[in-house]
């Protein structure tokens, strides 16, 4: 029977209710990356339960956290949160994007990094009784994927078809979904347990079509943020996609720093984005995005390791 994966067990589909697709309760990257950019460390489990608590306070009801190993993932705080909150806390393994990467990907095998994926879908993460719920992969250049990243992409497919956890990506400026898609697919991945994320950072419709066409999923995460393609232009695109059948999307607003969030001196915060997209998309698109495609895609028939 299919559920869905929180950290706190698992979950019917239809109990998952309003769900944004990719976000960031905490985060911890490399020292290296923090000494480039302080806007990028969220760790005060307070400020973490206070945002979740506004977004439930709208009909928030699952944050798909896609915080991974390699960029800080913190498993007690994940508990901390979904034990004080009533929204469906869900985290991700894999990896972020290679330069995030552990220098252990270099030496070890693609069985060795998939079993590792494997145990924090079925036993927990970080040593914890919080399992994953999703497995994710990221690509970190605009013109090619590396061959680190490739070689993670094998050992996230395999841990996938081992679970049956469903595979979120990252893109990085929302190029290379195509090779992303096209790669899975050749590794024995079904295109509908993938969805590829962050593809509204590049609005070019031909592009966005044909990745639509390989059968994966899409990811419109970056909604409220100034600095990328107006929120105007997404419900354009969400719209023309759905006007041409591709209805499989999510949305979500990637808010993975503390200016993002009002609880670290920021905005939108999840509440204010929830609000700000639901005003934006027609309330039957919104209904599709929100709830129903999520219920769908984050469901799996857990097969526990069993290959």
């Amino acid at each position: 029977m299919p559920v869905i994966r929180t950290v706190l067990g698992d979950i019917a589909p239809e109990n998952l209710g309003v769900t944004l697709c990719h976000e960031h309760l905490f985060t911890n990257p490399p020292k290296w990356a923090q000494d480039q950019d302080p806007d990028m460390v969220l760790d005060r489990v307070d400020a973490a339960i206070a945002e979740v608590a506004d977004f439930d306070g709208l009909g928030g009801g699952a944050l798909i956290e896609m915080t991974t190993a390699d960029y800080g993932r913190n498993a007690t705080g994940l508990l901390a949160v979904a034990q004080a909150s009533n929204v469906h806390i869900v985290s991700a393994s894999g990896y972020q994007k290679g330069i995030y990467y552990p220098d252990s990907v270099a030496t070890e095998s693609i069985d060795e990094i998939a079993a590792r994926f494997v145990a924090d879908v079925t036993a927990g993460i970080d040593n914890t009784s919080a399992p994953a719920g999703v497995i994710k992969f990221g690509t970190c250049r605009t013109d090619e994927i590396r061959d680190d990243e490739r070689k993670v992409q094998q050992a996230v497919a395999r841990a996938h078809l081992m679970t049956g956890a469903p595979i979120s990506t990252h893109c990085q400026a929302g190029t290379l979904g195509d090779l992303q898609a096209n790669g899975f697919a050749d590794l024995g991945v079904d295109p509908d347990h993938v969805l590829i994320g962050h593809l509204d950072r590049n609005l070019d419709f031909g592009y966005l079509r044909e990745v639509a066409r390989t059968g994966v999923w899409l990811g419109f995460d970056h909604w409220t943020k100034p600095k990328y393609p107006s929120d105007e232009l997404r419900v354009d695109y969400v719209r023309r996609l759905f006007d041409e059948g591709y209805t499989k999307i999510m949305v979500s607003g990637d808010l993975g720093r503390p200016s993002y969030q009002p609880h670290h001196g920021g905005g939108p915060g999840f509440a204010g984005l929830l609000k700000q997209i639901r005003d934006r998309l027609p309330a039957d698109i919104a209904e599709r995005v929100f709830v129903d495609n999520p219920r769908e895609f984050f469901a799996f028939t857990p097969r526990e390791g069993q290959a």
